[in-house]
């Protein structure tokens, strides 16, 4: 009936291992020291916000509001 426009999908924050990634698109990036900090970072933002944690792999995660 009621079409949903809008968006209902979206990245809220990157965080990655590697110092190079640089910022370019407006999403937020935090970067981990090592393996445990990157995972313990995303569980906690991930909670914050209700979002889902992605795995892009080569140690970068992603937080995404389904």
């Amino acid at each position: 009936m009621g079409m949903n426009i809008g968006l209902n999908e979206y990245t809220l924050a990157i965080i990655t291992t590697n110092k190079e990634m640089k910022n370019g698109g407006g999403c937020p990036i935090f970067y981990a020291d090592n393996e445990k900090d990157l995972q313990h970072k995303a569980m906690l933002m991930a909670k914050c916000v209700s979002g889902m944690v992605h795995d892009m792999t080569n140690g970068t995660l992603i937080i995404v509001k389904h």
